[in-house]
């Protein structure tokens, strides 16, 4: 098994509690938290929603939309 010291560190201590942008509960976060305000049982409302691709009308998870359609190959950026 590895193990890897955490270096990331706060300048200021009192930068580590925060609230859940949804529900208010208080939060302990980490420098280059990823959760965007959110505490993990809220984390699922910050995700974008399904949205069918324009070209074949099968959905594309909101999280995959910049990646494109796996089912029909379309681009968001298209020359």
């Amino acid at each position: 098994m590895l193990s890897f010291a955490d270096s990331r560190g706060f300048e200021n201590f009192d930068e580590r509690f925060s609230h859940c942008l949804f529900c208010g509960r208080t939060l302990v976060v980490l420098p280059e938290d990823r959760r965007g305000g959110s505490c993990f049982d809220c984390l699922a409302l910050s995700v974008a929603a399904p949205s069918p691709c324009p070209e074949c009308r099968s959905l594309i998870p909101g999280e995959d939309r910049a990646l494109g359609c796996a089912t029909c190959g379309w681009y968001p950026i298209q020359d």
